[in-house]
């Protein structure tokens, strides 16, 4: 039998093989099944949150074999009952409304470990949705770890603006506190002008604790701590800092009178209003002004908005500049996260950190819009959900007269290794009638404490000490007797490591500096706790 033969055509290097064009094959089905096997993302198809076909690379990804997550609920991807209900409740929300959806979230490895993913789903027939929906994922920890790099590096350039204001600060501050100290030697017979000094010196050290703690919050990893703020309280806070490098512009501020409070961190959006009031004096070449205005505005269901807003009340901030402007292409690409207008060696233009401010303004509920015309400036739009909660951050109270102090008589274990502290806290202690104990690290604290574990009635722990740190001690303290109260004294900003503190028997938490009136009302109120 005669083999078959293709047909050829004769051409002038010979004999070819006629083949039909690229655009007019069909896959086989083999070769489909191959196109979604060697496919780089993970494919698959759930009915009702379960899995049923996969591709091996989805499997590979988490670490499981080929077809053995078949059957499964998708439950066991995710860590906790909470995220699986989120991304849930978020997929299938926009399945019934767009016909697809798009979500980033965190899944659990085989392993224990996980990976940031981005889920992208629609149905198999729009018109049929017991048919299942296909599914694709991507693996983003790579692109998520660069992004907190890039973060990292706009926050320190960040820093560096803000450090230039706050040492600027810190000096008129020292200049204050020197100034009275001065005044004060003059004449310590007159009662009335010692109290005087001395309560502005007070004034004065608080307003530098103020500029510590931004410091401190901004390094703090991108953290977040919500509480109820007042936006124009907050911008108008940061204008004292922020420094335009030339003394021609100028920042008219026009803000709503009776502003709706926001759930946010302080710091993060502080690191938003910074960057781009520094974005927005680069855009000024010459003389120009900035304009800031706040705003409550209600978003409503039928919004014109060109993506998903969810409906209700939000806070609206602008920033607008006299600057060069932007043109179209590059409005479009200016939150990416490498993306920048800066030349090699010139500082003008636009890039500091709109990509954090992007990502800071999405993890907190919100949008920002932007738009310019060149040479016409920029409005950058900054929308926050408004917030149910009408309890602001609590405001500093002022001190008591030592006379209304509450004061006791128990034995209180001052641990800390800064000779300046120690001497201050004990003094603090004798004129509140207490027996201060003295300990400058941790190995001396716990020496201390399982000696006179029966006349110690509270132990006030400094964190960062050398020897031994406050942590460890914390431990060997509550190792030797379980109910020991104890209070975190430190100059670091709440974080996840105090917190817990609070958590594993930690009484309270008092951060330096403080004044005598507050340390006073803290102790008595772990010592009063029964």
């Amino acid at each position: 039998m005669k083999p078959e033969h293709k047909s050829v055509k004769k051409s002038s290097k010979g004999l070819s093989i006629k083949k039909e064009p690229f655009n007019k094959q069909e896959l086989t089905p083999r070769e489909m099944k191959a196109v979604l096997e060697s496919s780089p993302a993970g494919i698959g198809i759930i009915k009702d949150r379960v899995l049923g076909w996969t591709n091996n690379v989805f499997c590979s990804m988490l670490g499981y074999e080929p077809d053995s997550l078949k059957g499964k609920n998708t439950r066991c991807l995710y860590a906790d009952q909470k995220e699986y209900d989120r991304v849930g409740v978020e997929l299938y929300s926009k399945l019934d409304t767009h016909g697809k959806g798009l979500v980033e979230t965190t899944l659990k490895k085989k392993d224990g470990n996980s990976i940031d993913c981005m889920i992208r789903v629609s149905r198999l027939n729009a018109n049929d949705p017991s048919k299942g929906i296909i599914f694709v994922i991507t693996n983003i920890s790579e692109l998520k770890r660069l992004q907190v790099q890039a973060q990292q590096a706009q926050k320190m350039e960040a820093i560096g603006l803000l450090a230039g204001g706050v040492s600027h600060d810190f000096n008129n501050i020292l200049m204050g506190i020197q100034g009275h100290l001065s005044l004060l030697q003059i004449d310590v017979s007159a009662t009335e002008k010692v109290t005087t000094h001395a309560k502005r010196i007070g004034r004065l050290v608080e307003t530098a604790s103020e500029l510590t703690k931004r410091l401190l919050g901004f390094a703090r990893g991108g953290k977040y701590q919500i509480s109820t703020l007042n936006i124009n309280q907050l911008f108008a806070s940061i204008l004292t800092i922020f420094k335009p490098a030339r003394k021609d512009i100028i920042i008219h501020e026009n803000y709503e009178e009776n502003l709706q409070p926001v759930n946010a961190d302080s710091s993060q959006l502080e690191q938003v209003f910074l960057n781009l009031l520094d974005n927005a004096s680069q855009a000024i070449i010459e003389s120009g002004d900035i304009f800031v205005t706040t705003q409550n505005i209600i978003i409503n269901k039928d919004n014109d908005y060109p993506f998903e807003v969810k409906p209700g009340p939000y806070v609206k901030l602008t920033i607008k500049d006299t600057g060069t402007g932007m043109d179209l292409e590059t409005q479009k690409k200016i939150f990416d996260p490498f993306f920048s207008t800066k030349e090699i060696g010139n500082n003008k233009g636009r890039g500091l950190g709109l990509s954090t401010v992007y990502g800071i303004i999405k993890n907190h509920g919100g949008f920002i819009l932007v738009d310019s015309e060149k040479g016409k400036g920029a409005r950058f739009h900054i929308y926050l959900p408004a917030s149910k909660n009408i309890q602001l951050k609590e405001m500093k109270k002022e001190s008591l007269p030592f006379d209304h102090m509450q004061k006791g008589s128990e034995t209180v274990l001052l641990v800390d290794d800064d000779e300046a502290v120690i001497n201050i806290g004990k003094k603090f202690l004798e004129y509140l009638g207490y027996k201060p104990m003295i300990a400058k690290n941790g190995v001396e604290a716990i020496e201390i404490f399982r000696r006179c574990k029966e006349e110690i009635s509270l132990v006030v722990l400094d964190l960062i000490m050398p020897e031994m740190d406050g942590k460890q001690a914390f431990l060997e303290i509550k190792n030797i007797q379980k109910d020991a109260k104890i209070l975190i004294s430190t100059g670091q900003a709440v974080d996840d490591k105090i917190e817990g503190f609070l958590n594993q028997g930690c009484h309270g938490f008092i951060q330096k500096p403080f004044s005598l009136s507050t340390f006073a009302q803290t102790l008595r109120k772990i010592l009063d706790k029964t």
